[in-house]
């Protein structure tokens, strides 16, 4: 299984993330998870947009290219958003994303959002909220997603669901979903 990692600081100490960093994971069974390629993105006028921009190869198409640059602004610009991130150069919050499901012609039709806080000094990870996105009947295109408050501002409004869908349709971008 393949599953993407990622984490928000804020190293400026201002209250507002302005860091990201992606790892995409490989899991085997039987095996440590290997982080099989990272990404990282940085806010430095405070605006919550990213820009500077460290892809690498994001989308595996063999090239490090402006459309990797691309994607993970897209990615990182919505995540910058969420509240969901660390002070300082913490890693205690984080999210993952992968594939929970695909469809019988191999279209990834179910992807699952989780947001994890370490909370004791053994890193042992505690589940706070998910969320998910559908593809109904397997054309490619997600068309439900789960009612989760994603910003954190008390109220699951359409907001939430628009950030659920460009995460989620960004993860498929980059090709990780083995």
């Amino acid at each position: 299984m393949h599953y993407l990692k990622a984490t928000a600081q804020d190293r400026s100490g201002n209250g507002k993330a302005d860091m990201v960093v992606l790892q995409f994971f490989e899991q085997v069974p039987n095996e440590p998870d290997e982080m099989v390629h990272e990404a990282v993105a940085i806010d430095i006028t405070a605006d919550g947009a990213a820009d500077i921009l460290l892809p690498g190869d994001i989308n595996r198409d063999g090239c490090k290219s402006a459309q990797d640059k691309l994607l993970l602004k897209r990615f990182t610009d919505i995540y910058l958003k969420l509240n969901w991130f660390n002070a300082g150069e913490t890693w205690r919050r984080y999210m993952t994303m992968h594939v929970v499901h695909t469809a019988k012609n191999g279209v990834p039709n179910a992807i699952k959002l989780s947001f994890y806080e370490c909370c004791t000094s053994r890193g042992k990870r505690t589940l706070v909220y998910t969320a998910a996105g559908y593809d109904g009947d397997s054309d490619g295109v997600l068309e439900s997603f789960t009612n989760s408050d994603l910003d954190r501002n008390g109220i699951a409004d359409h907001h939430d669901k628009i950030a659920i869908k460009d995460l989620c349709n960004t993860f498929l971008a980059f090709d990780w979903v083995a």
